[in-house]
């Protein structure tokens, strides 16, 4: 989202990103790494390097997002899980937890940066202070 936000000045470094979400860069390292490999952002080197989104905010999902950093990770995804049936005192719940990870796909996949960005500023807005004199 901070690329989104503030990317109309820019490559921005991590340093910025750290500094205004208060994360801590080596973290921020943890993140960048996999969203560069998918091709989601790229790094440029040099003076006024730093980091930017490939494509247009609107073009990302959360979704997209999602796959990448969580991958198997998801609720209720057994793809890495053994294949035998689970007990049948199991089996509800897990249908369950496949419903709400459907519910979770479909979600992050309609909301894209760009709405993101745009929720944020309104709320900043919201709760700006006014002063009158």
């Amino acid at each position: 989202m901070d690329l989104a936000t503030h990317a109309h000045g820019g490559n921005v470094t991590l340093r910025e990103i750290s500094r205004r979400q208060s994360i801590s860069e080596k973290y921020l390292w943890q993140v960048v790494n996999p969203l560069k490999r998918e091709g989601l952002i790229r790094a440029v080197a040099g003076p006024g390097g730093g980091f930017t989104l490939t494509r247009a905010p609107r073009e990302i999902t959360f979704g997209d997002i999602f796959a990448v950093l969580e991958g198997n990770n998801a609720p209720s995804d057994r793809s890495s899980q053994p294949t035998d049936s689970p007990p049948n005192n199991a089996r509800a719940a897990l249908e369950l937890w496949d419903e709400v990870a459907e519910k979770l796909r479909e979600t992050l996949a309609d909301i894209t940066l760009a709405d993101m960005a745009e929720r944020q500023r309104t709320i900043e807005q919201r709760s700006a202070k006014e002063y009158f004199i």
